[in-house]
């Protein structure tokens, strides 16, 4: 995986974290929500594994929010 593959990847995971934190949600409760394992969850969050299309599905769901809030982040994020 290339520098800029993982700094997109740990940019999802940085969101993925803050929107589970804002809604009071441990991995398991997603998972649970979602058909997910909890352990891929936190890979997800820690920028190990890229998420698939079905997977950004299934998260947005169990979150209540939308794919597009689930994959923002801004170009600044990436530089940090």
């Amino acid at each position: 995986m290339n520098d800029d593959s993982s700094e997109i990847l740990l940019a999802f995971g940085r969101n993925l974290e803050q929107i589970k934190k804002n809604k009071k949600m441990s991995y398991r409760q997603i998972a649970a929500k979602c058909d997910l394992e909890h352990s891929d969850i936190k890979r997800y969050v820690d920028g190990k594994i890229n998420p698939t299309l079905l997977s950004l599905v299934q998260l947005s769901r169990a979150l209540d929010i939308s794919i597009s809030e689930l994959v923002s982040f801004d170009e600044l994020e990436l530089e940090n």
